[in-house]
């Protein structure tokens, strides 16, 4: 990691008065410029000064610049809801794109811990000028999330029903009258504990997530799936389910569970060859083809 040196911070001065408060969260000349590019494409000049004396106390850049780019979505970003991420788009284009090819007659979803809304936002999205009937729902515990995703949904003038859910409570279907589900989604916390509090240069969360991304959001473990299998998966019509996660291990214990209940599970890795999903279908489903998604089927 490159150390902010004083010689780093008059190289950076000569090129602009606003590129040194970029340093810190950036640590190189030529990240901080491309920050310092966003922000003046995107904020007006009066705005510049107190932009990069956010971003020098960590401020994510998202929360400072509203948005997040999301396949031909331009997410509403704001403190206390966790940002979009590329792997998570990668993955929902992927998604998309299959279900186009399938014509499904309806497409009936629930995503949980949604989150921004980003991702039940992009597949409807991606599918409103396709044949197809959509049913999408997203649901998430925290309510600046359900606020949030309801005001992404309303900006991009989409048909996403959010609801306030916790994945844990046995009852949650019931509650939401949400049976009748073709597919289920999620981007759950799947950080465990000792991995969030690890130093930086041991892998860990970075300084500007954990300072102001909620822990909420990112903190969790196998209980997640779990629940997600026995309080969704299983009590529904599904007939598929992909669920982010960032560990071998969560993806194992998906296929445990849910082979048990006679489904076939296979995970994805992003592009960065990483294990980024796991997925699971019914043999003779509607999203059997999920398989096709797969770097690995178990």
């Amino acid at each position: 990691m490159t150390r902010v040196t004083a010689k780093l911070i008059r190289q950076a001065r000569s090129i602009s008065p606003y590129l040194p408060p970029l340093l810190p969260a950036n640590r190189s000349i030529n990240q901080a410029l491309l920050e310092l590019k966003w922000i003046k494409c995107e904020l007006p000049k009066n705005e510049w000064r107190k932009a990069v004396n956010k971003r020098l106390k960590w401020v994510p850049l998202q929360y400072i610049l509203k948005t997040q780019p999301f396949g031909n979505l331009n997410i509403l970003c704001k403190d206390g809801v966790l940002i979009p991420r590329w792997e998570t788009e990668e993955w929902c284009m992927k998604l998309a794109n299959l279900i186009k090819g399938l014509k499904l007659e309806k497409l009936s979803m629930i995503d949980a811990c949604t989150g921004t809304g980003c991702i039940s936002l992009l597949i409807n999205d991606e599918l409103k000028s396709t044949a197809t009937n959509l049913d999408i729902h997203g649901f998430d515990v925290s309510g600046k999330a359900y606020d949030l995703a309801k005001e992404n949904n309303e900006f991009h003038h989409l048909s996403v029903n959010f609801h306030l859910g916790d994945v844990f409570d046995e009852e949650i279907l019931d509650k939401l009258q949400l049976t009748d589900v073709n597919l289920i989604t999620s981007n759950p916390p799947y950080i465990p504990e000792e991995d969030y509090n690890k130093s930086v240069l041991l892998n860990g969360v970075s300084k500007s997530v954990k300072l102001h991304e909620p822990k909420l959001a990112l903190v969790g473990n196998g209980e997640f799936y779990y629940n997600l299998l026995y309080n969704l998966v299983f009590p529904s019509s599904a007939d598929g389910f992909v669920f982010e996660l960032g560990y071998k291990e969560q993806a194992d214990l998906v296929n445990e569970v849910a082979k048990l209940n006679g489904w076939r599970v296979g995970y994805m890795k992003d592009s960065a060859e990483k294990i980024r999903c796991v997925l699971g279908w019914k043999a003779d489903g509607k999203f059997k083809s999920l398989k096709d998604l797969c770097s690995y089927v178990y």
